[in-house]
């Protein structure tokens, strides 16, 4: 694959997801799913998205986006 950008190759091949880290997102496991979450308060996180490869995470209704839920960043 070729890639054509203007970008410097260490913003293109960087480690990690600074976008994610600078708009205060984080990615924590829950229901044994890995899913972005937006911290609201002391153990309390809105769901912005499922991050999986399993189907059935993206049909569970208690996965959705939007979905206020509590917990400890990898529990």
């Amino acid at each position: 694959m070729i890639l054509y950008t203007i970008m410097p190759m260490e913003a293109v091949f960087a480690e990690g997801h600074p976008r994610e880290s600078q708009s205060g997102f984080l990615e924590m496991d829950y229901m044994g799913e890995k899913v972005e979450v937006m911290p609201l308060s002391n153990n309390e996180y809105v769901i912005q998205r499922v991050i999986s490869t399993s189907l059935k995470a993206y049909m569970n209704p208690q996965l959705m986006p939007g979905t206020v839920i509590k917990g400890k960043i990898g529990s």
